[in-house]
């Protein structure tokens, strides 16, 4: 063939970009293989030197090179064409996007569902069942999902009822979808009167979903098989978001629990049995004198039971100690004799932020 426009033998513009000459590419090499054309000289001739277009035009370096000094003799610039290569990218690159999507059309799986459910923090702790309303598409019982009446429907003519196409020419083998029956592989003639020849109906499904002990707020659980129906039996699956509603008192930090409970100064100081809130119920815990605001307590076991079922974590209790607000006469000359009374040894904190913030003055 005598040597023309790169361009003009991929049939694109010189401003085309990487992915248009890419798919014109395609386009043309799978027209022009010898295999499709078998016994064409002309045809082979055709194709390698779109194979050639292609190697220069899809490298920027060369195709920069291509733009400013046109073709060059066999000995100079564009000698490096790879006849192999030009052959395994296309052809790799046609082979997935045709099965692939051969496969895609041919499936029938029916829709995955998503439902929301809104749990109580007790409920996400203990577990427990739900039920639950869901529409979903379901085959008809009618037609059992054929879309045809009892005998309102044939075998394509088109497929000859195997529901897809096969082109084959050389080592080509390629297997598309009957346009006719939409991978059916009948033809309905007489639509099913309950489905109007759908095949499948909205109907709302009751399910029992169990939801497991120390589940937390956002997770997702998966139903298999109860989603919408699908034509061949394969149906979608039903996802459940889950949403825990808050608690007045504990805060989730993975498997642990933590509660903020206030106490008095005096609580603080001598030390006391106090009843603190735990999952389904109450505990009693000792605070010992000297307590200071900010301090912890663990309650080892008492915290969110763990979804692979090895215990449960553990509860933190964070104490408040609470300065009152408001005090009577009483009260203010009991706590200035205190105050008096006192000495430095009872406020060690206080004593050592004395001493830095001496040293600080003192620099």
């Amino acid at each position: 063939m005598s040597r023309v426009d790169y361009y003009e033998i991929l049939e694109v513009e010189r401003s085309a970009t990487t992915d248009e000459i890419k798919r014109s590419y395609k386009r043309l090499a799978f027209e022009w293989h010898p295999d499709r054309n078998p016994g064409s000289r002309e045809c082979e001739e055709r194709f390698k030197v779109i194979s050639e277009a292609y190697q220069v035009l899809s490298n920027p370096d060369k195709r920069a090179r291509y733009d400013s000094f046109g073709h060059m003799s066999s000995e100079g610039l564009f000698t490096e064409f790879d006849f192999e290569a030009g052959f395994g990218d296309i052809f790799g690159d046609l082979f997935n996007e045709v099965f692939s999507g051969a496969a895609r059309e041919k499936s029938r799986r029916g829709n995955d569902l998503r439902y929301s459910i809104d749990l109580t923090f007790d409920e996400s702790l203990t577990g427990c069942e739900k039920t639950i309303k869901v529409p979903r598409q379901t085959a008809c019982s009618g037609c059992g999902g054929r879309g045809a009446a009892p005998g309102g429907d044939v075998p394509c003519q088109s497929c000859n009822g195997r529901g897809e196409l096969q082109y084959s020419q050389g080592f080509f083998a390629i297997r598309r979808t009957c346009p006719t029956c939409g991978g059916a592989g009948r033809r309905i003639l007489k639509p099913c009167k309950e489905c109007r020849g759908e095949g499948h109906l909205s109907i709302e499904h009751n399910l029992t979903v169990k939801i497991p002990g120390g589940i937390s707020d956002g997770a997702r659980l998966r139903m298999r098989g109860e989603g919408d129906a699908g034509q061949r039996g394969a149906n979608g699956d039903l996802y459940i978001d889950v949403h825990v509603e808050e608690h007045p008192l504990f805060r989730r930090d993975g498997d642990d629990l933590h509660c903020t409970v206030p106490i008095s100064f005096v609580q603080a100081a001598l030390g006391d049995e106090i009843e603190i809130p735990v999952p389904g119920g109450n505990s009693a815990i000792t605070i010992p004198a000297g307590t200071q605001s900010g301090q912890t307590f663990r309650m080892k076991g008492k915290g969110v039971p763990r979804l692979e079922g090895r215990g449960s974590g553990d509860l933190y209790i964070d104490i408040h100690v609470e300065v009152p607000v408001k005090l009577n006469r009483t009260q203010k000359l009991l706590l200035e004799e205190f105050a008096r009374a006192s000495e430095e040894e009872n406020v060690p904190m206080a004593k050592r932020f004395v001493s830095k913030l001496q040293e600080l003055i003192n620099k």
